[in-house]
């Protein structure tokens, strides 16, 4: 009997503490407020609720336009030095701590129905444009959102804390609104205020897939803006440096590939001064990265050039060579997965 009545007590904590039944926001970072003086320089102040729609719609690439409520989802909370570009100069808005939902978890149910998928059925061709009522938009790639190594730096803030330097005791404007906030970014150009609605979309263009093509290296690697051809690399510039990233290889479809080392450039080096890096360029830029084969994956260009994180991904020369022949690869540095490290890559084009 007492057994029996332990199991039943037991029953009863678990329902009451748990966040099915009391419907308990949970974070991934502290939310307490701490008096002057605390080490969690994070809580220095109570947080500011930001107005944001109940509900997002979910469009485009799917299976029917769906609708995902936020009042049900985790909160997680992300930091950010907030700055935006002022000519050649930046603006600084202020030092924050966001706390929303995460563009992962909106996206985690989402059925989609992607139209490359008969010739092409990975999603990392996939992206995604965030829209706001006032006609704004902003672009991320699927693989920054679902692949990342951190996917819950992505989010709808609805709600805003000041991090107040302790000597100054400076207070930044707060938003008015719920809006993007982005982790990575350096200038926060994404950062739209009252995002509505979400568009899935997949990568077009003329690509002819052939997982065994003659040969599975290119000689020159064009990089495209539009339909024009703005660069062509025969080899890595010598003036970048080479750096060395060693990490633990691993596939969403085949699982573990070993310990691996790869060596290359940051493609920012590469691409800043090619391809246009302003305001608009940083909040819509979409680039696609193509192999020979046809494989190809989606990148923000916010993700290849306005990283805060030092994560970008690099271009490598001499890694994925045939029978001794030098070809380009890339290793997405910052995703969790292998899939969007690519090999035999001979083209790199800007949306």
């Amino acid at each position: 009997m007492r057994g029996k009545t332990i199991l039943v007590l037991a029953a009863l904590f678990l329902s009451l503490t748990s966040c099915k039944y009391l419907h308990i926001d949970g974070y991934s970072g502290s939310t307490l407020i701490w008096e002057s003086g605390a080490n969690n320089f994070f809580n220095t102040e109570s947080p500011t609720m930001l107005g944001v729609v109940s509900e997002i719609l979910i469009t485009g690439e799917t299976d029917g336009d769906q609708r995902v409520s936020l009042e049900k989802l985790p909160w997680h909370s992300v930091t950010l030095r907030e700055v935006v570009k002022e000519g050649d100069s930046a603006r600084f808005l202020g030092t924050f701590r966001y706390d929303g939902v995460a563009l992962s978890d909106i996206l985690s149910s989402v059925k989609i129905d992607k139209s490359s998928k008969e010739d092409f059925y990975p999603p990392v061709d996939l992206y995604v444009e965030v829209w706001n009522d006032a006609g704004e938009f902003a672009v991320f790639s699927w693989g920054e959102i679902i692949y990342s190594n951190d996917v819950y730096n992505i989010i709808i803030a609805k709600a805003a804390t000041r991090v107040i330097p302790g000597k100054t005791g400076e207070k930044w404007d707060i938003p008015q609104s719920g809006k993007i906030v982005v982790g990575t970014d350096l200038f926060a150009e994404r950062g739209i205020s009252n995002p509505s609605k979400i568009v899935i979309k997949s990568l077009k263009g003329d690509f002819k897939v052939n997982r065994e093509p003659e040969k599975f290296y290119s000689e020159i690697l064009e990089i495209i803006k539009g339909k024009e051809v703005v660069a062509s690399l025969s080899s890595i510039p010598e003036n970048l440096p080479k750096l060395d990233r060693r990490t633990i290889y691993y596939g969403h479809g085949m699982g573990y590939k070993g310990l691996r080392t790869f060596s290359g450039v940051r493609i920012d080096g590469v691409l800043r001064g090619i391809l246009p890096d302003g305001k608009e360029n940083l909040r819509t830029g979409l680039v696609c990265i193509e192999a020979v084969d046809g494989y190809r994956a989606s990148f923000s260009l916010s993700e290849l050039i306005n990283r805060v994180d030092g994560a970008e991904p690099l271009l490598m020369y001499g890694e994925s060579g045939e029978k001794g022949r030098e070809s380009f690869s890339v290793y997405a540095d910052n995703d969790l997965f292998a899939d969007r490290s690519i090999k035999g890559v001979n083209k790199i084009t800007l949306y």
